[in-house]
């Protein structure tokens, strides 16, 4: 029987071609996001499944809730926290902090890159499932002045030499030495730093002033992450209920505030449930989890209910079929279960092209189709995940149209066909249209803004000159060589050095007290020498820029100069201030206001320091226009200078124009656009087939009676012009309220008015017209003799 299901769908899904490829094709476009949903929400789900003890393990979070009752909740903890918890013996059987203090320039010869760790203790190795490469678990956390590095850091600081032993030289922490490296991390966590010291190095650096003192205050609630392992047979409601008791010792007066710390099941840490400030690692949340499984949902039932109204449109010429089978004995169950193989036929043929369709968008990043690491060539329980997805799909689609078709009464359709009728007046797959062409549009106006508002911000003038600007990347190299080789190229207007370029910031926070303000003023600030303000076209609206080879001097933005309590510009310029209540310095001089990070984001108070060094790239000026040919120039002088180092550099311009304008997230919410309109229409294509057919014998008496073709074009295609306004009608203003509501968190906006929601408008109803009309014309045009011949 099976076979003869197989038999039939087959033949059905070859004899009818246009209806097989539409449906092959929405349901293709739908499961491959569908399935790039799968591989993602797999990849979220992948997190710390590698640890030997995740149901006895916890993270205790902390809760600050002020005097008006406004509540913080922070992933970190304060310092003395691990200690106190391990206090309780008969609960807790283990604990670890985690204190990312451990961060800086880390120095090796003459090279310095940047180093992101923490300070832990040995049970590091107790209670997580990290493991080392080299070096003893015992020993390598045990002893002060040690440092652990993960396999990344490891051939990132020493390339192809053994590390172990060798000396590590932080910016402002001092020198530790290698003692073992971790195994490469195959598989995910949220705890993920370069490096891991002794939490017993902590009290020698807080002495020798390296470190400030936190290791015993329990206001350094945002400084650690505090995880323990409770004793078999202990659960979470006596974990929380010690922690609660601790936290009523801390803070007694209400009115000051209150603390908490609120316990965190380890597998619920990534993906969580809670929206906590102060993370650490990778990963979302479960909202945003649910999100893409709500939009994929969205889509799969949109292509779904296509079927469904394609199936019931084809149920007039396959009607006859059904009455002939059921004559010859058929049972209805039998009937089902033939159409219910060819929907779930249809589905497996659209999992395979939407499978492969996925494969070319993850392997050429298409719209921002990055899905992780998640192998499901490798992993079986994907590619059955696949499967079961596949065969719900099926059954999802064919389930209504095959219990329809294998209703049909033999003798009613036998003897009436051509005025039976499926569905009545169609309301619900009417009100159903309705909400994907709703759908579509107000996708297509919000991503209308999108796009406008982005290209934008890629097109704005910064503040600054941006074009033909090369930025080159130090790698830990000092600059004065390679400055000096570039500057003797042909070509070269100037060379600077600085800390960091103008994308989005990634540098440091100053505190600066002028002796007209009252409380220190925190500002972003950049290193850079005294040919930056030249490179990069900055305007001074006061004072001068920096002198040549002196340090101690500021450059300060317009709003830094009044966030200091100056009135202007010009009374700022030249005057002394406090930088880290230690460092005298003087503003040397007032820079016009410029975007110095994402147009996303307002002026800050800024500063340009001239500290002689710290730099990691240099900016050349040229005025070349052939970028490629001065590329490698600069390439091949880079390579004279440090051979078998890669090269890394930009030309600014190129990169913030790709940066702003989103090009990836655009792509990605084009293709969603497409798809839903796509699919809308194709349902809406459906509805016209279905009516046409519905309505053939009454197109023939019109004819008959001297209806002309443009007559009959108007008359089928009025009700669906009517559902596709009654849809714009709807979503337009949903649209323009998401879009509008989207603008407002950026300072600089476009303006998002009427017209730009009726272009989106005008261009889904050009493609609704060109799916009605060709069905509407054709059937106006067919010969009247062909639907009266029986009468």
């Amino acid at each position: 029987m099976i076979r003869n299901y197989l038999l039939l769908a087959y033949r059905n899904i070859v004899r009818h071609k246009l209806f097989t490829a539409i449906n092959l094709i929405g349901l293709a476009m739908s499961m491959s996001l569908c399935m790039m949903v799968i591989l993602h929400v797999a990849d979220s789900l992948s997190y710390d499944r590698f640890h030997p003890h995740p149901d006895r393990t916890y993270r205790l979070l902390t809760e600050l809730r002020n005097p008006e009752g406004k509540a913080f909740l922070l992933a970190s903890s304060p310092l003395p926290l691990k200690d106190a918890m391990l206090g309780d013996s008969a609960l807790v059987a283990d604990a670890v902090s985690l204190y990312p203090a451990l961060k800086g320039n880390a120095r090796i010869g003459d090279r310095s890159l940047p180093l992101y760790g923490a300070f832990t203790t040995p049970s590091f190795f107790n209670m997580f499932g990290f493991r080392l490469a080299k070096g003893n678990e015992s020993t390598a956390l045990a002893q002060p002045g040690g440092i652990i590095l993960s396999h990344e850091a490891a051939q990132r600081y020493f390339g192809t030499a053994d590390p172990m032993g060798k000396t590590l030289e932080i910016e402002s922490l001092g020198a530790f030495q290698v003692t073992g490296v971790l195994e490469p991390q195959t598989q995910k966590s949220h705890i993920s730093f370069d490096a891991y010291a002794p939490a017993a190095s902590v009290a020698q650096l807080e002495k020798n002033k390296l470190l400030p003192e936190k290791i015993q205050s329990w206001n350094t609630y945002a400084d650690a992450y505090t995880y323990v392992l409770l004793q078999p047979g202990a659960g979470k409601k006596q974990l929380q209920a010690s922690a609660d008791r601790l936290a009523r010792t801390l803070y007694n007066d209400p009115k000051q505030g209150t603390i908490s710390f609120p316990v965190q099941p380890f597998s619920h840490i990534t993906p969580s449930w809670e929206e906590t400030y102060n993370n650490i690692g990778g990963g979302q949340s479960w909202g945003k989890v649910l999100a893409e499984i709500g939009l994929g949902l969205i889509i799969l039932i949109s292509a779904c209910f296509n079927y469904t109204n394609l199936s019931i449109a084809r149920s007039l010429s396959r009607a006859k079929e059904v009455g002939i089978r059921k004559v010859a004995g058929a049972s209805r169950w039998q009937v089902f279960g033939q159409y219910i193989m060819e929907a779930v036929m249809i589905t497996f043929l659209a999992l395979v092209l939407g499978y492969f369709g996925q494969i070319i968008s993850r392997h050429y990043n298409l719209f921002n189709a990055n899905t992780g690491e998640v192998n499901e060539l490798t992993q079986w329980r994907i590619l059955v995940s696949f499967g079961v997805f596949s065969l719900f799909t099926g059954l999802l689609a064919g389930t209504l149209p095959a219990w329809i078709l294998s209703a049909f009464n033999p003798a009613e359709v036998l003897k009436r066909l051509p005025s039976h009728r499926v569905f009545g007046k169609m309301g619900l797959r009417r009100s159903l249209l309705v909400f994907q062409l709703a759908l579509s549009l107000i996708i297509t106006v919000f991503l209308f803004a999108f796009y406008r508002q982005f290209s934008h911000m890629a097109a704005a003038n910064r503040g600054y000159q941006a074009d033909n600007v090369l930025t080159i990347s130090l790698q830990g190299n000092p600059d004065n060589l390679l400055r000096q080789e570039i500057a003797s190229l042909s070509g070269v207007q100037a060379v600077a050095a600085a800390s960091y370029d103008f994308k989005k910031y990634l540098g440091g926070h100053l505190s600066i007290k002028s002796a007209l303000s009252k409380e220190p003023a925190s500002m972003d600030y950049y290193a850079a020498d005294e040919n930056f303000v030249p490179v990069m076209g900055l305007r001074l609206v006061a004072g001068q820029n920096f002198h040549a080879g002196q340090t101690g001097q500021l450059l300060i933005n317009e709003k830094a100069a009044l966030s200091l309590g100056f009135k202007d510009a010009a009374s700022a310029a030249g005057q002394q201030v406090q930088v880290s209540d230690t460092v005298t310095a003087t503003i040397a001089g007032v820079l016009k206001d410029f975007n110095y990070q994402h147009l996303g984001q307002p002026i800050r108070p800024m500063a340009i320091v001239a500290n002689g060094g710290g730099y990691t790239l240099l900016q050349v000026k040229t005025d070349h226009t052939d970028h490629a040919q001065f590329g490698q120039k600069v390439k091949a002088a880079w390579a004279k200078l440090y051979p078998g180092q890669p090269f890394q550099a930009e030309w600014l311009a190129e990169e913030l124009y790709r940066n702003q304008k989103q090009g990836d997230s655009v792509s990605f919410l084009g293709y969603i656009s497409i798809m839903t309109v796509l699919i809308a229409v194709m349902g809406l294509l459906a509805m016209v087939v279905y009516s046409t057919a519905l309505r053939k014998k009454e197109i023939g008496v019109r004819k008959v009676m001297g209806a002309d073709v443009k007559s009959l074009v108007l008359l089928l295609s009025r009700g669906f012009l009517k559902l596709v306004i009654i849809a714009g009608c709807i979503a337009l203003p949903l649209g323009w309220l998401a879009s509008n509501f989207f603008l407002d968190s950026f300072p600089y906006r476009i303006h998002f008015g009427l017209g730009s929601v009726m272009i989106c408008f005008a261009a889904v109803l050009a493609v609704c017209l060109l799916a009605i009309v060709s069905q509407t014309w054709r059937a106006a045009n067919a010969d009247p003799t062909d639907s009266l011949r029986n009468d």
